[in-house]
């Protein structure tokens, strides 16, 4: 037994003996290693490890030819954490220059200059969502996007009607936070955020999107299916709006169809819209739900609000 516990302690005193070898702290430079033009606005920078981004400036950077300076408008990081966008005024067809400073996350700072080629191509590419805010027990709404937004050309509405505003944390990424407290989310609803209009800083239209979130932390959903036609065709593309009472929620249509989860299997009044044609009826859960459209437009802006 005394054996054994010498044993033990001679093994603690070894361990405490033990030292680890210091943390490494990060002394390298972040470096340029390229520079992509992506349009004639847009401006790619990739640098060897990941950017501060939180001391990105639009003064950070500057880019100048031999007839004029490129006005820079916005830095924001990319997809990756090693590489910023720059989003400028129009380049022309020439040399740049291009020099700046940025730091990396161990706050070591990164002198760069390079050259490039200017483009004169426009940007066609419309932006896409990499992030958004769904689900139970979800508290607020977000989205986040590939590329810098136009922030004045959001358009958007919360169902059942709420008034948020929109914060932009950065832009391509927004919060929409309740105007007022009274405004605040319900427990026990489902709220849906319908995203009617984004736009680039080219103009591009991002596509419509609608996405739900409930502060329900024990929220079992039943889903409501249904089917949209024109003249026993399926429509392509629409919006469907539920109803009791109320507009309780929104859907998109695809191929025909429409989705729906409820919290009870009640009846519902359904409002269809696509383009020039528009339909309603009753659904219910389990029944086929069949709505037909006829010619007729409607104003859908109009009903949500």
């Amino acid at each position: 037994m005394r054996e054994r516990v010498t044993l033990i302690l001679m093994l603690l005193i070894l361990a405490c003996a033990h030292k680890a070898p210091p943390i490494a702290k990060d002394r390298l430079n972040p470096k340029l290693i390229s520079v992509e033009v992506l349009n004639t606005r847009q401006i790619q920078l990739s640098f060897s490890e990941k950017i501060d981004t939180a001391a990105l400036v639009a003064d950070s950077v500057l880019v100048t030819s031999v007839q004029d300076t490129l006005a820079v408008l916005q830095l924001y990081p990319s997809l990756s954490a090693s590489e910023i966008v720059l989003i400028t005024k129009p380049m022309e067809n020439v040399t740049y220059e291009i020099s700046g400073v940025v730091f990396d996350e161990a706050e070591n700072k990164g002198n760069f200059k390079s050259h490039f080629q200017g483009s004169t191509l426009p940007d066609t590419i419309a932006p896409w969502l990499t992030g958004y805010s769904q689900g139970r027990n979800t508290q607020d709404f977000f989205l986040n996007f590939t590329e810098a937004l136009d922030t004045l050309s959001l358009e958007f509405s919360i169902i059942p009607k709420k008034k948020f505003i929109p914060v932009w944390v950065n832009s391509r990424y927004i919060r929409f936070i309740p105007e007022t407290a009274g405004e605040s989310l319900g427990f026990d609803t489902t709220y849906y955020l319908y995203l009617k209009q984004a736009r680039d800083i080219s103009g591009n239209q991002a596509a419509t999107f609608i996405t739900s979130i409930t502060p329900d932390t024990v929220y079992r959903p039943i889903t409501l299916k249904g089917k949209a036609l024109i003249d026993e065709i399926p429509v392509n593309s629409g919006l469907t709006l539920l109803k009791r009472m109320n507009l309780v929620a929104i859907a998109l249509v695809a191929k025909g169809e429409f989705t729906f989860d409820v919290r009870d299997s009640l009846a519902f009044d359904v409002q269809v819209i696509a383009d020039e044609y528009s339909g309603k009826g009753t659904v219910m859960i389990g029944a086929d739900n069949i709505i037909r459209l006829e010619k007729g437009k409607i104003d859908i802006d109009r009903l949500i609000d």
